[in-house]
């Protein structure tokens, strides 16, 4: 099923479904990893490198993890598979939902 909206995002977040990390406009580093959410709040969520815990993102802020915002949805756009995040005109990742 395809993400066509940030209310099917969240859903999917809320779930703990993980993502895989097709590009990253800031962290090149980041592309391709395996990512599941592990604290989620109503404005963002904190993700970890599953099954990694010494790994620097699983680490980060104190164990829970890197924090990713949902923003408005009109930062979001929705292709195929992908979910795409900008800010302004620069896309800042995108993303691909492994069991959704």
């Amino acid at each position: 099923m395809k993400i066509k909206n940030l209310s099917q995002l969240k859903k999917a977040i809320n779930n703990k479904n993980e993502f895989i990390i097709v590009e990253h406009g800031i962290r090149p580093e980041y592309v391709g990893q395996i990512r599941k959410p592990n604290l989620i709040q109503t404005n963002g969520f904190y993700s970890i490198v599953d099954n990694e815990p010494n790994h620097p993102v699983t680490l980060a802020n104190s164990g829970k993890g890197s924090w990713i915002e949902y923003g408005k949805a009109s930062d979001w756009k929705f292709e195929n598979e992908l979910c795409i995040q900008y800010i302004g005109d620069r896309k800042i990742w995108t993303i691909e939902f492994l069991d959704w």
